[in-house]
Formats: structure tokens, sequence, C-alpha cells
């Protein structure tokens, strides 16, 4: 009888000491996944807070509308901003049409084969590209083959075989969150797969979707490597700096960021580009705002999920 208490009490303070062995491990790993995830707030605050240090001061209307300078001070960088969002347009009316379609055929037609394979291998492959390997590929066909010199479609078109794989990515996980049970339903009332698609999955997707095709633009908009090859580092002069002509010169303001650090010969080069990079960081920053808030919105208005 007293062997058989002392086992019972063994065990529960060996139990006891299991607890507080798992309750410290518990306790010790929240604590380093909470310092991971403030460390890497703080590196956001930390990195924001030094540029707009540095760049604040060269914010004003004048900065942000005048005309860039080639030897004397003072520039600015309007038709720079005014080019990243006209090869972002492009590059996004080019973009968009192709990597959905193909995302859609993927995720909703496509059968298990090796076609398929095939296409989802040449899409991976293609994702891994560097921009500048892109950028070289674009001058190349764009710039020297079809002898449309450094200019904006060029840039676009080559920003446009560049986000492809991201964009039918997104395409694809939008969709699969949609459940076959809508698919189903819809079916089985006589509906055709592509009125299906086209009336409930799509629909019911739109906001990942949504978010996905803003944050791509907001990749877009700061892509400097591909672009010094193909849209160039200078502007047009004078008012054709802000035309609509997709074949003229298109400096847009992440290359203007790294042309001004890197070739740039007027005096107060370093107002230019700390300024130019604390513009470029809160445009990406409020393409990461947009993104979140209209995807919550369509869902919402889709599908009434909150």
């Amino acid at each position: 009888m007293a062997d058989a208490v002392l086992t019972l009490e063994a065990a529960r303070i060996q139990s006891a000491r299991g607890v507080r062995a798992r309750r410290i491990a518990d306790r010790m790993a929240t604590g380093l996944l909470w310092a991971a995830a403030l460390s890497v707030l703080a590196m956001l605050v930390l990195f924001m807070g030094y540029i707009l240090y540095l760049g604040a001061s060269a914010i004003s209307w004048q900065f942000l509308t005048s005309p860039p300078s080639e030897v004397s001070a003072g520039g600015g960088i309007g038709p720079e901003i005014y080019n990243s969002f006209y090869i972002l347009i492009m590059t996004l009316a080019f973009t968009a049409p192709i990597a959905i379609s193909a995302g859609i055929y993927l995720q909703e037609y496509a059968q298990p084969g090796f076609f398929r394979t095939l296409v989802q291998f040449s899409a991976e492959s293609l994702a891994t590209v560097p921009s500048i390997v892109m950028g070289l590929f674009g001058l190349l066909i764009f710039v020297y083959l079809l002898g449309w010199r450094f200019s904006a479609i060029g840039g676009a078109l080559t920003l446009t075989i560049l986000n492809l794989p991201a964009l039918m990515r997104v395409t694809q996980e939008a969709l699969s969150t949609v459940p076959r049970t809508y698919r189903e339903a819809s079916m089985a009332l006589g509906a055709t797969r592509w009125a299906t698609i086209r009336r409930i999955v799509l629909p019911s997707a739109i906001g990942p979707l949504t978010t996905g095709i803003v944050l791509i633009a907001g990749r877009i908009f700061g892509e400097t490597a591909a672009l010094i090859y193909t849209a160039g580092v200078s502007v047009a002069a004078g008012k054709g700096a802000y035309d609509l002509n997709p074949f003229r010169p298109a400096e847009t303001l992440a290359v203007h960021v790294w042309y001004t650090h890197a070739e740039s010969v007027v005096p107060d080069v370093a107002r230019i580009g700390n300024g130019s990079a604390l513009v470029l960081l809160v445009m990406v920053l409020l393409f990461n705002v947009f993104a979140r808030v209209v995807g919550r919105f369509l869902t919402r208005r889709f599908t009434g999920k909150a």
C-alpha cells in the first residue's frame, strides 16, 4: 500500500514538473515570436523615420511639379512622377488581361497533365529571372531589334513579361479561395462553366484578386533595373514630358533615384535624391494601404463577408 502511494506521488510530481517545463517552453516561444514581429515593425519604423528625416526638407510643391535639372540646382521630379504612373497604367493594361486569363484557365479549366505542368513550370521559371536580366532582354528586343530606342512602351512591355507570373499566381490563389460548393451549386442550376466563373467565382474572389493586383502595381511603381535599359534615364523636353506618346523616353521616379545618386552632377544631388526616395516610399506604402482597403471593401460588397 505504501509503495503504491509513493508511486502515485512520484508520478504526480513528475507530471507537475512536465507541466511547468511545457509552460516555460511555451512562454519562451511566445516571447521569441513577439520579438521577431516587433523587430520587423521596428525596422520598418526606423527605415521610414530615417528616409523622412533625410528627405522631408526637400518636399515642396515646386519640387513635386517642376522638371529635373541637368546641371543647375533646384530641379524637381514632376515628369518622373507622371512617367511612373504612365508606365504603371500601360503595364497593367498589358499584364492584367493575359495573366488573369491564364490564371483562370489553369485553375478552372486545365486538367492535370503535361500541358498544365509545362505552363506552370514556364511561369515559375520566368518568375525567377532577375529584373536586370529582363531589362537586358528588353534592350535587345524593344530598343535594338524593333528600333524603338528608349521608350515608355518598351519599359511597359518589359515589366509586363516580368510581372506576368506573379499576377497569374495571384489569380490562381484568389480563385482557389472560392469554395467548390459554389461552382457545384451554380452548375446544378443549369449555368455553364463560363457563366459560373463570370458570375459566381470571380465576384467571390474579387477581394484577394484586387489586393494582389494593387500590390503588384506597387512593385511595378518601384521597379528600377528593368527600366534603366528600356525606358531610359531621361525625360522629353518641355510639354513633351507630359504627353501620351508611348515612344518617348520615360524616366520613372525609381530610376531617377538611382540616376541621381549614380550619375547626376547637379550641386543639390543629395536633396533631390533624398526627396525622390521619400516620395517613392510614400507612394509604395499608399499602394499597400490602398490594396487592403479596396480588397476588404470589394469582399464585403460582393460576398458580404468581413
